[in-house]
């Protein structure tokens, strides 16, 4: 990352004014993120493990104005925020989203952990339906409000779990807060993107989240949940109404679409 590379990143998001080491700074970032880098998984979808290098991932992300998962997100995500001085952890989390807290989970998810100003926060950008849009502090446990949604983080033992409130708390991850070196990543990537079971392999999953709603595609089906409870799902029966979608709900490009074609069966 070089101030090139930050200044591209910057209009990539939208982020207008001058970035400094700060709260302010840092919610701006994470607000605007994942409203305008969605989350997807077209590369492991059509048989392509993502590179999980620095410059790939740039490239990916900021040139080509494509998306990723959770590993491209949080790396490039990282990279920024280290580049502006902050402290910057990498984490890897049990997914338990939509089963018990408790659940068997490999760590197959990253997630930050940024010190700041002697407090801890877990920033997140790449977790699709469920990703934040601000930082929360670590070992807080009453509810925190963010601009799309409410979240709390339990602590029992030296187990950290994530949670997110619709009409109940529901778990999203837990970890346990230890080093993670960029082999562990290379490993729970290669999973994911390779796996016969793998639901990265083998379900095309788009995500974003702005000031209004969360996006979700998955399994033929675009989900809106808007922030004031609304619920819209919408039939996608073709490939074309599914490129219409990339495009005008997720924001994503001509390359985007051709990396997609190259699936010999989508329905």
């Amino acid at each position: 990352m070089n101030a090139s590379d930050l200044e591209k990143y910057l209009e990539r998001i939208h982020f207008s004014g001058i970035p400094e080491m700060n709260m302010e700074t840092l919610k701006k970032i994470h607000q605007l993120h994942p409203k305008h880098i969605p989350f997807e998984n077209i590369d492991p979808y059509t048989e392509k493990v993502p590179s999980l290098n620095a410059d790939d991932v740039f490239k990916k992300l900021v040139v080509e104005s494509r998306g990723g998962y959770c590993y491209e997100q949080n790396l490039l995500l990282s990279e920024v925020l280290k580049y502006l001085g902050f402290n910057v952890k990498l984490q890897l989390g049990r997914v338990v989203w939509g089963r018990q807290e408790d659940s068997v989970a490999a760590q197959t998810h990253l997630l930050l952990i940024v010190d700041f100003e002697d407090k801890k926060y877990v920033v997140d950008c790449g977790f699709g339906t469920a990703t934040l849009t601000s930082p929360i502090l670590l070992n807080e446990e009453d509810q925190q409000q963010t601009p799309n949604g409410i979240f709390k983080v339990s602590h029992r033992e030296n187990t950290y779990i994530l949670w997110m409130w619709k009409e109940q708390w529901l778990p999203v991850y837990r970890f346990i807060p230890e080093h993670v070196e960029l082999i562990d990543l290379e490993i729970s990537n290669w999973y994911l993107s390779t796996h016969p079971d793998s639901h990265f392999k083998n379900k095309l999953i788009l995500s974003k989240v702005d000031e209004n709603a969360r996006y979700t595609y998955t399994d033929h089906i675009l989900n809106i949940r808007s922030d004031d409870g609304a619920k819209e799902s919408v039939t996608i029966e073709n490939d074309i109404q599914l490129y219409e979608i990339l495009f005008n709900t997720f924001g994503l490009k001509e390359n985007a679409i051709e990396a997609l074609k190259s699936k010999v069966r989508i329905w």
